[in-house]
């Protein structure tokens, strides 16, 4: 019977003995991140005495003892050759070399997952925030005083102020907005005040940021280095540092006490648990018949539930999911349910660059890590190829969910090691939050897909919250991509163009193409369809259309003009990545007759943000401007990367955005940036096109500053065909224009 006893007894006994193994690797993953926060606390003094002074005797000894046991044999090498370069390297440089080291000791100790709710940002401020706004800091004055002891200052030269002021600003306006939730958090800033030190640095930055106005409006102005007011950034560059490293350490004391906090508290509650293990065991005996019931009913659920995990990442699947939902009880009073849908972009360069075991690899680490930042209550799982769900069942806050959301983002972006390969994929999320004790069904994995999809479209790293209307809007594109189909089939899908004039003389010198939808009277706008063509694959047969009209429009009144007409066509990522397409695009316009000059490409920067297709496209770009095409570079000055942009291409001319053209003649701050973009292209030989002009203020103030054409609707908005024709006549006569044969018209792929 004893014996009977005990088997009953012992998946209790099993379970318990899981649940100890858990808290003491709790502990051990505390004690791991202590010591990786210890060494990075280590770095500090030397990080700062480098940014002030540049030279550093490095290290003790220890230290690199220390991090080769932290490390381990495969990463301590990379590791210490980072701390190697850091010593010997100067300035900027070694400072950079410490902030990969910082960052690579945090992975290691896992600072973000063992972090409190409380204190999540704190990880991504020590190795991440704090540092960038001493690098940008230092470069900010390395370049100003590098500006002041020049002779002769050229455009490149002046043109370095302005970007490294925006990245500095981003990166200090970062550490600002990751501080301000400590600064009425009294429970996280009593004991080291965290909450001063983020108030010194808030007043400094403000200070520093003051001279930094200084030199980039003295700069922007300047004719030689005399006129440049670089001083006072210089000189308050250095208390600049100094706050912000007070900042950085008082953060990583806040983060090591609220893990020494954890870890006092897991063993506490190990050490009650092993005393009232004691009185259970006992107790048990007393009900050895009901677990042996108990066990029977258990043993059949662990037999169900083979079928409800997934088996690369062992999470529970989208099976599994289904019946949580239909089994969640209603919630109480003023609690709801949350749903959050997480999906990777661009996956599949994994697999291409690494091989699918790699890429296994790295979703397994994802599992890892979203199963560490979930609360404990939380359902995770993985419900598609790179598509992970998690359901919180208990939601009493939705704001800190979104918070959650935005976390789960970041740290899953943050870069990690495949093997020997450093690897980064950005990601998106989607969020349903249920009304305050209202039942849920199934139906929200559909509201958090839709959710998803709209972030998706603001671009990686961005979630989006469920709204009622995502769902109409879903239900009314399906309905337009219906009416979509029939319209281009019936011809009634059509361009209009909105003419380009030089500033100078009048002549209308260009056209470019935007879609109109003729919708029996009305005339729709692309914003009412766009979604809804891309949502229903439409694009690739608009864009094609775009290629055989516009052309046939351009051959129409090639060679009766007086000056050569560029009729503007938008030039989509897929065109410029393909080179088939490339060569297509060329037989296509010579076929009718035309130059290649004839045809304006008008090239987003947006197409190169990912860095692992901007070298193929930049490469075929080249070769569009080889055969002779106009190359425009579309919405110039708000791209990621317009002055390389610059650089690197054969670029005829500039398009300026119209949020730096809309008020330009009464905005002095607007006048400084705006004159500096159109400087820039001018002093490099490229023409410059202002778009959305609507005053005559405007105009005189882009004719004055050395704009050569414009566009908007002080000109004329988009129009037919035939009043393009009638305003060709009017601006730009040569020859008496014929009227084309009617025909299916194109449009470009354009969204105003």
């Amino acid at each position: 019977m004893t014996g009977l006893i005990v088997f009953m007894l012992a998946p209790s006994l099993l379970f318990a003995s899981l649940w100890f193994h858990n808290k003491i690797e709790n502990v051990r993953a505390i004690d791991r991140s202590l010591e990786g926060l210890h060494l990075i606390e280590a770095l500090g003094p030397l990080m700062q005495e480098k940014a002030l002074i540049g030279n550093v005797k490095g290290p003790s000894a220890n230290f690199r003892v220390q991090l080769r046991e932290l490390a381990g044999e495969d990463r301590s090498p990379a590791l210490l050759a980072d701390l190697e370069a850091f010593v010997a390297e100067p300035g900027v440089s070694a400072l950079q070399q410490a902030r990969k080291l910082t960052s690579a000791l945090s992975q290691l100790a896992k600072l973000s997952s063992s972090a409190s709710p409380e204190t999540s940002r704190l990880p991504s401020l020590i190795d991440d925030t704090l540092l960038a706004v001493v690098i940008e800091s230092s470069k900010m004055a390395k370049n100003a005083g590098h500006l002041a002891s020049l002779e002769d200052i050229s455009v490149w030269d002046k043109m370095l102020i302005p970007v490294q002021a925006g990245q500095f600003k981003a990166a200090a306006d970062e550490a600002a907005k990751d501080t301000a939730i400590f600064l009425g958090d009294p429970a996280v800033t009593a004991a080291n005040g965290l909450s001063e030190q983020a108030r010194r640095y808030r007043k400094t930055n403000r200070s520093f940021q003051t001279a930094g106005s200084q030199l980039l409006s003295s700069t922007i102005k300047a004719h030689t280095s005399a006129d440049i007011v670089s001083a006072p950034l210089i000189a308050k560059q250095p208390e600049l540092v100094q706050v912000t490293f007070q900042l950085w350490q008082a953060a990583l004391d806040a983060l090591s006490a609220d893990l020494q906090q954890q870890r006092a508290g897991t063993l506490f509650a190990v050490a009650l648990a092993g005393l009232a293990g004691s009185v259970v065991i006992l107790a048990a005996f007393a009900i050895a018949v009901a677990l042996s019931r108990t066990l029977a009913a258990r043993t059949q659920q662990e037999f169900e539930n083979l079928g409800f995990h997934d088996p690369l990442t062992s999470l529970p699947n989208r099976r599994a999911l289904l019946k949580t939902i239909q089994n969640l009880p209603r919630p109480g009073e003023g609690v709801r349910i949350g749903l959050l849908v997480f999906d990777l972009c661009h996956f599949k360069k994994v697999n291409d660059l690494f091989g699918d075991q790699y890429g296994d690899s790295f979703l397994r680490q994802v599992a890892e890590q979203l199963t560490q930042l979930a609360e404990p209550d939380d359902f995770v799982s993985r419900t598609g190829g790179t598509e992970f769900m998690l359901l919180r069942r208990r939601l009493k806050n939705p704001l800190e969910f979104e918070q959650f959301a935005a976390r789960l983002i970041h740290e899953l972006g943050k870069e990690r090691y495949l093997h020997t390969h450093k690897v980064t994929i950005d990601g998106n999320a989607g969020l349903f939050i249920s009304r305050p004790a209202a039942e849920v069904t199934d139906q929200i994995i559909v509201d958090a897909a839709l959710a998803l999809r709209s972030a998706k479209k603001l671009g990686p790293r961005k979630y989006s919250l469920f709204t009622r209307n995502m769902r109409e809007t879903f239900e009314e594109n399906g309905q337009t991509a219906k009416q979509l189909l029939n319209a281009l089939h019936d011809g009634n899908v059509v361009p209009w163009y909105q003419p380009q004039i030089d500033i100078h003389t009048g002549t209308l010198i260009g056209a470019e193409a935007l879609v109109r939808w003729i919708d029996g009277s009305d005339v729709r706008t692309p914003a009412s369809f766009f979604p809804a063509a891309v949502e229903a694959g439409y694009m690739d047969m608009i864009e094609k259309t775009v290629r055989e009209n516009a052309i046939g429009l351009a051959a129409s009144v090639s060679g009766k003009t007086l000056h050569p007409i560029h009729f503007g066509l938008n030039v989509t990522a897929d065109l410029l990545g393909n080179s088939d397409a490339v060569d297509a695009l060329d037989r296509q316009v010579r076929s009718m007759g035309l130059l290649p000059s004839h045809i304006s490409l008008e090239i987003l920067e947006a197409v190169m943000i990912d860095e692992s297709t901007v070298a193929p496209i930049k490469e075929n770009i080249a070769r569009l401007s080889d055969l002779g095409f106009f190359i425009e570079l579309d919405d110039f000055g708000t791209g990621h990367s317009s002055i390389s942009s610059l650089r690197d291409l054969k670029v005829d001319r500039v398009k300026i955005d119209r949020s730096f053209i809309s008020g330009v003649d009464t905005d002095p701050d607007l006048q400084k940036f705006t004159s500096a973009l159109i400087n820039l292209a001018k002093s490099l030989d490229i023409r410059v096109l202002a778009e959305g002009v609507e005053t005559e203020g405007e105009l005189e103030w882009l004719k004055q500053n050395g704009c050569d054409d414009i566009q908007g609707f002080l000109i004329s908005p988009a129009v037919p065909e035939d009043q393009l024709l009638s305003l060709i006549l009017k601006h730009n006569f040569l020859s008496a224009l014929s009227a084309p044969v009617p025909r299916k018209t194109v449009l470009g792929l354009s969204r105003r």
